[in-house]
Parts: structure tokens; C-alpha cells; sequence
């Protein structure tokens, strides 16, 4: 667990290898998938945003590692380098774009596109086309049942877009794949890869 629903935020992280997916609830209902997160990405935005309660929980799927700081020198990191602030204020943005596209997807797109587009991330995410079938993540980020998911999955795997091994998925054909998700994928993509190279351009002027 990096972060709790509810709980002080001791820490913010910032994740070199594996996954974790952010989720949120409403109500009674379960835990629904907001972000997967992985390389490149940053766990602590509500302390950016001068919260120390975090509205989200965030668990870890897939072992890997993170560089950790405290929130209080994160916060006094942010007020003395102005080049830290604007990335993160980047990559804020980044992520409010990824979960704006993620509400429109989950609503207006098929099942079979929704997968497409998060086995694309998840696997952008971990810098493989290898990915551990997350049994408990997978219907959470979707807002479907199990069965519905493995139900779409065995679709693809019958056409060769993918292929299941032992409590993985591997991608065959990328470039099929792309042609099965929607356009928020590469929504999402750019939003990122904006964020980056905003940060390659606030280094090279510092």
C-alpha cells in the first residue's frame, strides 16, 4: 500500500519500475480504477495540492521500485526549486487528462476497446509486452465484472493479439492491439509524453 483513503501522507514516491493502480469509490460500491501508475510516474499529488489526506488509495500490483521522499521535504523541496514545481505542475496536468479520458472511455467505448487500451498502458507502464494477469485490477480499472473480462480477453487471445501464459498476458501483435483500442490511448500517451519533454526543456534552461 503507498496511500490510504482517509489516512496522512507520510510519503510521496516517485516509481522506477513495476505498478500500482490508484483507485477511488463511490458509496457502498467497490473500488473502482482511476490511474494505473508505473515508470515515470509520481504517487503523492495531493501533497502538491497542499492536502495532506489523500482521496485515494494506491496499491501496488506488480513489485518493483521507488525512489520515497517525505512529505515535508517534498513540500519545502517545491518552494525552493521552481524547476521541481512546474514539473510536477506538468505532470499534474498530465494525470487530470489521463482520468478526464478515462471517464469519457469508460462510458462511451466497448469492452473490447477499454481492454485494448489498458493492456496498452499497462505495458507502456512496465516497459514490456508482458503483463501479470491482474485478476482483481483488471475489472476494477474496467467497471465490469471478472467474467467479462476474461470473457474479452479469450476474444483476443482467439485472434492472435495476445497470447495468456502462466498467470501472464503477453502481446503478440502491438500494432493490432492499437487498432482494437480506442484513441484514448494515445491521448493519454501524448498527455505524458508532453509531461517529459516539458522536462527535459525545464533542465536544459536551469
Amino acid at each position: 500500500m503507498m496511500q490510504e483513503r482517509h489516512f496522512p501522507m507520510q510519503c510521496a514516491y516517485f516509481i522506477e519500475h513495476g505498478a500500482a493502480s490508484l483507485t477511488a469509490r463511490a458509496g457502498n460500491c467497490l473500488p473502482v480504477e482511476i490511474q494505473t501508475v508505473g515508470a515515470k510516474d509520481f504517487v503523492g499529488i495531493p501533497l502538491f495540492l497542499g492536502m495532506r489526506i489523500s482521496p485515494h488509495r494506491c496499491m501496488v500490483h506488480i513489485a518493483g521500485s521507488t525512489r520515497r521522499i517525505e512529505a515535508a521535504s517534498l513540500i519545502e523541496l517545491m518552494r525552493e526549486d521552481v524547476a521541481i514545481e512546474k514539473l510536477l505542475l506538468r505532470y499534474v496536468q498530465a494525470t487530470l487528462i489521463q482520468s478526464s479520458q478515462l471517464a469519457a472511455c469508460n462510458s462511451r467505448h466497448s469492452l473490447q476497446q477499454r481492454l485494448a487500451r489498458w493492456l496498452l498502458v499497462a505495458a507502456d507502464k512496465l516497459a514490456s509486452p508482458e503483463i501479470p494477469l491482474m485478476h482483481r485490477c483488471m475489472p476494477q480499472a474496467l467497471g465490469v465484472r471478472r467474467a467479462g473480462v476474461m470473457a474479452a480477453i479469450g476474444r483476443m487471445e482467439a485472434t492472435g493479439i495476445i497470447k495468456q501464459r502462466r498467470a501472464h498476458l503477453e502481446v503478440l501483435d502491438w500494432k493490432r492491439l492499437e487498432r482494437t483500442s480506442c484513441n484514448c490511448y494515445r491521448v493519454i500517451v501524448s498527455a505524458h509524453e508532453n509531461s517529459l519533454a516539458a522536462r527535459g526543456e525545464t533542465t536544459s534552461h536551469a
